[in-house]
């Protein structure tokens, strides 16, 4: 997992060797994020938690490497997901890195639609299960406890882009590895997070 998360970094770090076709940007987003676990057995799904997004973004023009149109992005986020259950939810926070390959289309002078993917590398840094017990709320860590710290998935993202400088857009990902540590009969549990996302960005 560290070599993965290392070369991601090398990846949005090469950007820096075209400063001309390079452009900086803040980035935010609303998630709509679930859980979804497997344990002996027996499949379960939470509710969905709306958490958020934030943080800055670089973005190279890829067009003298592919064809026009292209371009490479990278994002540093503090993205808040988890699940939502009756009477509890769990707060996962990470500090995500996203790169992305994506394709940009100029419908007219003002306005272009915009399509990406790739993977992402995530750390969870602030982690909380949150549970009501006689009407008291009772919090305790997950990573490195219930959870694994890291997760690594694939995220989809479609939008808009006007003026060349804000960006609204949809989005997807979802988790690859089994981020649980818990084990039940003897079993490994496994869990997944999935989340949809409704984003913006501006560029300067």
């Amino acid at each position: 997992m560290k070599r993965i998360i290392i070369a991601l970094i090398a990846v949005v770090a090469t950007i820096n060797v075209s400063a001309q076709e390079l452009r900086w940007g803040v980035a935010g987003g609303l998630n709509f994020a679930n859980e979804r676990a497997k344990a002996a057995g027996v499949k379960l799904s939470s509710d969905s938690y709306i958490g958020f997004q934030v943080g800055a973004k670089a973005e190279m023009d890829f067009s003298s490497y592919l064809t026009d149109g292209f371009f490479l992005e990278g994002s540093l986020l503090y993205n808040l997901k988890g699940g939502s259950y009756s009477g509890s939810h769990t707060n996962l926070g990470y500090l995500q890195l996203p790169v992305n390959l994506g394709y940009r289309y100029p419908v007219s002078n003002s306005v272009s639609l915009l399509g990406a993917l790739g993977p992402y590398a995530a750390l969870g840094i602030l982690g909380k299960d949150v549970n009501k017990e006689g009407g008291v709320k009772v919090k305790s860590d997950v990573f490195g406890h219930s959870y694994q710290r890291f997760d690594f998935g694939l995220n989809y993202k479609l939008g808009v882009e006007m003026w060349d400088q804000w960006q609204f857009y949809l989005g997807f990902e979802h988790s690859l590895l089994n981020l649980s540590k818990t084990k039940i009969e003897g079993s490994s549990s496994r869990t997944r997070v999935t989340n949809f996302y409704i984003g913006t960005a501006y560029m300067f």
